[in-house]
């Protein structure tokens, strides 16, 4: 993924937000749902500001360093593995830098003060009430934390307010969108930029097209058809290894796995892609009070390489090849006491 920076076309109206620029703030999330609603809230504040999508914390460390100009950052839903903290305390004091998650930190992080940590809740939903936002925005809060499985008062008032169809079709709608080609941070930018003025994902015309195209497509139930045919059950955990870099999930990934794990009772989930030089690996914790994944990833990483972290219930690593075998083993076997 790249940098993208978002322009919205000035009409005489907006003349004066010349005298408020924003460009100097800088927003760096993930391009799922979460991130994408991050981005919007971003933008509801702060619409000439500079927005970047990354698919890990390193990645979010590397678009980091090549930000030159920037004199306020904000970190949304990453989390603080050793390469993006050092980043960030290369930056201070010398530049704002805020971090937004909705996780426990590790507890070795250096860069503490600079956290806005409210658990139970998406990263848009802690974003939404550190800025203080507009209560246009809560229908696009509810998404976020409908689909991070945060069982929040605001979801809960929103499903009041619309009813939890409107919300669930919804967050479909625009989870779905961004699939249909998940390198498309264009698209993303777009997307956020709609969304900023306040509207429902379906009432956004280039999002319901993607939309529509995925459901026609008929991706998700391939996807799951994709998954249940080539899953294996070890214990609690659902694997799913793929050794041919072609065999698509459709866009859909994890979600997928995830959904077909908890169909068959599964309490994790552990995706893994192997290349020739190293294996990319996801974890998902489907219970509040598992295994810890983000520590369990980083704590092998920092003994067989090559680099992970994350959260307690979401996870990713890129490990050696040789290692695959023996990361699995040591995961079912923790899982299994």
């Amino acid at each position: 993924m790249f940098i993208i920076v978002i322009m919205p076309i000035l009409g005489t109206e907006g003349m004066d937000s010349f005298s408020r620029d924003d460009r100097d703030r800088h927003l760096i999330t993930r391009g799922n749902v979460d991130g994408i609603v991050c981005a919007s809230l971003f933008l509801r504040m702060f619409p000439y500001a500079r927005v970047s999508f990354v698919t890990s914390p390193t990645a979010g460390a590397k678009v980091l360093s090549l930000d030159q100009s920037s004199s306020k950052i904000v970190l949304a839903d990453l989390a603080l593995v050793p390469d993006l903290e050092k980043g960030i305390m290369a930056i201070i004091p010398e530049r704002e830098v805020t971090t937004i998650d909705h996780h426990q930190p590790h507890a070795t992080n250096d860069v503490r003060s600079t956290l806005v940590v409210r658990e139970g809740m998406s990263a848009a939903s802690v974003l939404y009430h550190h800025l203080g936002i507009d209560s246009e925005m809560r229908k696009l809060v509810a998404i976020a934390d409908l689909m991070e499985y945060c069982e929040t008062d605001l979801l809960e008032e929103e499903t009041e307010l619309h009813g939890l169809k409107r919300v669930f079709d919804e967050a479909r709608v625009l989870d779905f969108s961004w699939r249909l080609d998940i390198g498309d941070d264009i698209f993303r930018a777009q997307a956020s930029a709609r969304l900023s003025r306040g509207a429902w994902p379906s009432g956004v015309g280039m999002i319901k097209r993607r939309y529509l195209q995925v459901v026609n497509e008929q991706r998700w139930p391939k996807a799951l058809a994709r998954v249940s045919s080539n899953l294996i059950i070890r214990g609690e955990t659902a694997v799913l290894e793929s050794h041919d870099k072609n065999r698509s999930l459709y866009g859909f990934g994890t979600r997928a796995l995830v959904e077909v794990a908890r169909k068959k009772g599964c309490n994790y989930a552990i995706m893994v892609n192997q290349r020739k030089q190293h294996s990319s690996v996801s974890l998902r914790g489907l219970q509040p009070d598992g295994v810890n994944l983000g520590r369990f990833v980083e704590d092998f990483t920092a003994i067989h390489g090559l680099e992970g972290g994350g959260h307690p219930t979401s996870a990713g690593a890129r490990i050696p090849v040789e290692a695959t075998d023996q990361f699995l083993d040591e995961f079912v076997g923790l899982t299994n006491r």
